[in-house]
């Protein structure tokens, strides 16, 4: 099923910095994408990826940026004054479980913590609903305090545990 692009009008823009705007992702943003990436600190791209990661292969900057809005979302945070992407949130379907999917959020270390992740995490929760999923999952570092507070925040709630990794989910 085809979606029609939503623009920044589309999405709640409560929240967030003066100049930041909400809209989907397209792969026209590529390049942005692939500019967010090398904008995040070695340690804030270990939090997202739970793993060191130190670059995005062209297989995964695809993955990243040719969604279909509906089984895998991407919404991208923009500056406004100079059109960059400041931050990237998404969720992907889950293979083995249709009804649920995977939420990820990065957002670039000079605005980390001013409201950016929670508008992108809202408006996604927003689409899953829409979109008919009625669980969202959420993996993260036990030591990445921020990114636990902000699910917790949102109603997720502790699952499953393995090594330094917890997972949580939300019921929709």
């Amino acid at each position: 099923m085809e979606q029609e692009h939503q623009t920044s009008d589309d999405f709640p823009q409560s929240g967030l910095p003066a100049g930041i705007r909400i809209r989907q992702l397209e792969p026209s943003d590529r390049n942005g994408v692939a500019s967010l990436f090398t904008r995040l600190s070695p340690e804030s791209r270990r939090r997202r990826f739970l793993v060191p990661k130190p670059e995005l292969s062209a297989r995964e900057l695809s993955y990243l940026t040719v969604v279909d809005h509906r089984w895998h979302e991407a919404l991208a945070a923009v500056d406004l004054g100079d059109g960059s992407i400041v931050a990237v949130g998404r969720y992907a379907g889950h293979a083995g479980r249709p009804s649920a999917a995977d939420i990820a959020i990065e957002v670039v270390d000079e605005l980390q913590r001013r409201g950016i992740g929670t508008a992108l995490s809202r408006c996604l929760i927003g689409r899953a609903r829409i979109n008919g999923f009625d669980v969202l999952t959420a993996s993260t570092l036990w030591e990445n305090r921020p990114a636990r507070a902000l699910l917790r925040r949102l109603g997720f709630q502790a699952r499953a545990s393995e090594g330094n990794v917890i997972d949580l989910e939300l019921d929709l």
